[in-house]
């Protein structure tokens, strides 16, 4: 046995094996080495650090190797009484929940609970209130949520105590401790009958045991599991183990393939695999088999191309996050318009994105899809969809109108531009020699622009990056009005069309305004 101190609490422990992870001064690692170091007296600990700028070398000492590490400088030695190996989770949750003095000690800090979250990627629920955690603790049974966060837990001790000690426990978060078996965490779901909500996130397991279909958990609806270093085979085999969860998040792995069987994961609506090196797009499409997916988050996970090679895929698919990948085509953001459900849609960080301007960008991906309703989390206007889809047509009417008596050509424009014959039904075919005129004048530095009001109206020339602000007060000056009115924009191209500035933000060139063009000046 070993003594060793957790913050003011001593615990007598077994001795290091390998393999046991570890911490010590807030960093955590896996003993790959026990025993003498030549030209050192004493047992050392060989550590494999998890943060390789926390060890010294490749786990060689004056050419002696003794263990080998994930990175040349994730190494290093310390004795054995300088680390944490882990306690139970019956001590953790008595420790954190059974010992508080007053209500403040009984709140997390605002680190812990940002920490957490972190970890959710999502808001996080209440932990009984947070408030009303010291009235708690003196009685177990009542606790509905435990976070056993960063408490070096590492065993469950025991096959009944946790079921007697908090039976009504629906939410328990794990994250970042000491555990390396997948048996443990199953055996701490065997004693928690109600648990809905799991977080074992942080810790480095070892592989899924072979008995692991003895275990199944039906009640669980979320499983978050980030950074962990999983495959996709280990999430496919906790998707059996808890076969009806609704949420799976599983980001910052080591996921790269995503072959899944059609008939698992029968419930799941929101998966998360951020930070995965999944690359290829035929991956993400693989999912597909997940029938009622409704949220899928594929942020920095590599993707150069999206394409569709079926029909009707993600038929259920309402958010799509691909921010931060390496799609560098319109013709990407063209094919998600074949999600027939698609209404949020997060796209940052792009190379596409570099290729216009990022008002021009925005405009054209309102435009390829058409069921988008918010875009980077901001709520779609109508009248921003019909100046998107509307400008859509003036930029690529000369090209649209020069293919049409080429069959070839005309079916290359539609590959690249999915939606244009559905807007020109909508809008109306453009005038050729109103295009062509336009094309000449988009060069000019200033814009000339009709101000009607009533029947009063003026003429004013304006550079295309003067803000509709300035414009409301151009226009109250320019007619002597009373108060602030409101504008509306009609082009040229299409009268029937109004379409009202009312973005003081955005830049009069962000709504496409061509020579020749009007704005309706009322109160």
């Amino acid at each position: 046995m070993m003594v060793l101190k957790h913050e003011d609490e001593m615990i007598s422990i077994k001795t290091a094996n390998i393999g046991d992870r570890i911490e010590s001064g807030g960093s955590f690692g896996t003993v790959k080495y026990i025993g003498l170091i030549e030209g050192y007296t004493n047992i050392w600990l060989g550590v494999d650090w998890d943060d390789s700028d926390r060890g010294k070398h490749n786990g060689s000492v004056n050419g002696v190797s003794y263990f080998c590490t994930r990175t040349p400088t994730s190494g290093s030695f310390i004795r054995p009484e300088k680390v944490h190996l882990g306690r139970s989770v019956m001590k953790a949750i008595t420790s954190r929940y059974g010992q508080m003095d007053d209500e403040a000690a009984a709140k997390l800090t605002e680190a812990e609970l940002y920490s957490i979250q972190k970890t959710m990627n999502a808001p996080f629920l209440e932990f009984v209130g947070f408030d009303e955690v010291a009235s708690k603790q003196s009685n177990f049974q009542k606790l509905e949520v435990i976070n056993l966060r960063l408490q070096n837990v590492s065993n469950i001790d025991g096959q009944v105590g946790l079921r007697e000690l908090c039976p009504h426990v629906v939410e328990l978060d794990v994250s970042k401790n000491l555990f390396t078996e997948w048996t443990t965490i199953f055996n701490i779901c065997l004693q928690l009958e109600l648990l809905k909500w799991l977080n074992v996130s942080e810790n480095i397991m070892g592989e899924m045991p072979t008995n692991y279909g003895y275990y199944r958990f039906p009640k669980l609806k979320s499983l978050i599991c980030g950074t962990m270093r999983l495959d996709w085979d280990t999430v496919l085999e906790l998707g059996r183990v808890y076969p009806f969860v609704d949420e799976l998040r599983a980001p910052l792995n080591g996921i790269t393939t995503l072959d899944t069987p059609e008939g698992l994961f029968p419930n799941l609506a929101v998966l998360d695999l951020e930070g995965n090196p999944i690359g290829g797009w035929e991956e993400v499409c693989k999912l597909a088999a997940i029938p009622r997916l409704e949220h899928l988050n594929v942020e920095n996970t590599g993707i150069t191309r999206i394409y569709f090679q079926k029909s009707n895929m993600f038929p259920n698919l309402k958010k799509l996050v691909i921010s931060c990948n390496r799609i560098g085509d319109w013709e990407s953001i063209g094919e998600l318009d074949k999600l027939q459900c698609l209404e949020d849609l997060r796209f940052l960080k792009n190379p596409i994105l570099e290729s216009e301007t990022y008002a021009t960008c925005i405009q054209l991906i309102i435009a390829r899809i058409g069921n988008l309703q918010v875009l980077n989390g901001a709520v779609l206007r109508s009248d921003e969809r019909k100046g998107a889809e509307y400008d859509y047509i003036k930029k690529y009417g000369l090209e649209w109108l020069s293919v049409q008596s080429d069959a070839e050509r005309k079916l290359q424009f539609t590959r690249q531009h999915n939606r244009y014959e559905t807007l020109i039904e909508k809008y109306g075919t453009p005038d050729e020699s109103e295009l062509a005129a336009k094309q000449t004048v988009i060069k000019v530095s200033l814009i000339e622009v009709l101000f009607v009001h009533n029947e009063k109206s003026r003429t004013k020339k304006l550079p295309p990056t003067i803000l509709v602000q300035k414009l409301i007060m151009l226009a109250q000056k320019l007619f002597a009005l009373s108060s602030r009115p409101t504008l509306k924009y009609v082009s040229g191209l299409a009268s029937e069309i109004e379409i009202e500035l009312n973005d003081e933000g955005k830049e009069l060139g962000f709504y496409s305004v061509q020579d020749g063009d009007k704005i309706i000046v009322t109160l």
